[in-house]
């Protein structure tokens, strides 16, 4: 389905956009989008200094200096829920609404574990972002109650992946292995599968528990294809040793130009409410999870298990809980 960022991403006056994992890859490519339509704020979100410093320079060069808006750096280590709630603590105190959260970092291949003890992939993937969400969430519902916000309009988009199909058709959710150092049988691949498979079942049940027609925010999840930079730049670290695997993985997935791997998160998160379909692309509904872009009911059958999905967001709930303060 055709969509083009310069035509069909409406302006943004006003908006505050938070976006993870915005330093390089899909995330540079969807700030340097939204920079171009007019935000009142960008929070680049990244965990390297350097690295953010040297993407923000890129997109005011890509966008010009007079059709960039301002963007902001904000420190953020998905791997510590500590760097977590310090970031999402700048905000609430810097901003008085959040229109738009984009939780599209994350890791693939990566060994090991989380400053909190998660496996690490799952841990930066999955309990990052979902610590992130939560703690903004109240920002969120403040601002869908602004006036002249309509009802949708403030959105959580989440980043997920056609990988949601290699977690473990058995057990999709070994929670117990999840927060051990070593993962026993289960493959780096695989590992990234439940990373995958917990973005879509968090994003639907968010979408569950905090329903639009109440709160007034949408939330929606996205598979972008596989990314030609990204796809690459995930998979440095993997030992040579799994070189056939990262061949597997770039087949399995698709690859794409990074530009276009964007679409389907720009359109997620800023197609307006009410706007009728253009070229058989329409609006994204909350609790759904699209490929690119825009295509519906293509994840595997794990995807759409609503016990599976409960059982994420329960085992969740208990391990965050004392972060939530």
């Amino acid at each position: 389905m055709a969509f083009n960022p310069t035509h069909d991403i409406p302006p943004l006056t006003n908006k505050v956009i938070l976006v993870t994992g915005g330093n390089e890859g899909l995330g540079k490519q969807t700030v340097l989008q939204l920079a171009q339509h007019s935000p009142a704020n960008i929070y680049l979100a990244a965990r390297n200094p350097s690295k953010a410093e040297a993407a923000l320079k890129e997109i005011q060069a890509k966008a010009g200096a007079n059709n960039c808006a301002p963007i902001t750096l904000l420190s953020l280590d998905l791997s510590s829920l500590e760097s977590v709630k310090k970031a999402a603590d700048i905000i609430k105190t810097q901003e008085s609404r959040l229109d738009i959260l984009i939780a599209n970092a994350g890791v693939m291949g990566a060994l090991g574990t989380t400053q909190d003890g998660y496996e690490m992939q799952f841990g930066v993937n999955h309990m990052g972002h979902a610590l992130l969400i939560q703690l903004l969430l109240p920002l969120m519902q403040q601002t869908a109650k602004i006036e002249g916000v309509k009802p949708g309009e403030t959105r959580c988009v989440i980043l997920a992946s056609e990988a949601e199909k290699f977690a473990p058709k058995k057990v999709p959710y070994p929670f117990e292995k999840l927060r051990m150092t070593a993962c026993g049988e289960l493959g780096t691949f695989t590992r990234y599968g439940i990373s995958k498979l917990a973005n879509v079942h968090y994003a639907a049940q968010l979408a569950k528990r905090y329903p639009e027609a109440e709160t007034g925010i949408r939330v929606v999840s996205v598979h972008p294809g596989g990314v030609v930079t990204n796809l690459g730049d995930l998979m440095k670290g993997w030992p040579r040793t799994q070189g056939i695997i990262r061949k597997i993985a770039a087949v399995a997935l698709g690859l794409v130009p990074v530009e276009q791997g964007a679409w389907g998160q720009l359109w997620a998160a800023t197609w307006p409410v009410g706007k009728n379909k253009t070229a058989g692309l329409g609006e994204p509904k909350s609790g759904v999870f699209y490929y690119p872009v825009g295509l519906e009911g293509k994840g595997t059958k794990m995807a759409y298990d609503e016990g599976l999905a409960n059982e994420l967001w329960e085992w969740t709930e208990k391990e965050l809980e004392s972060h939530y303060t």
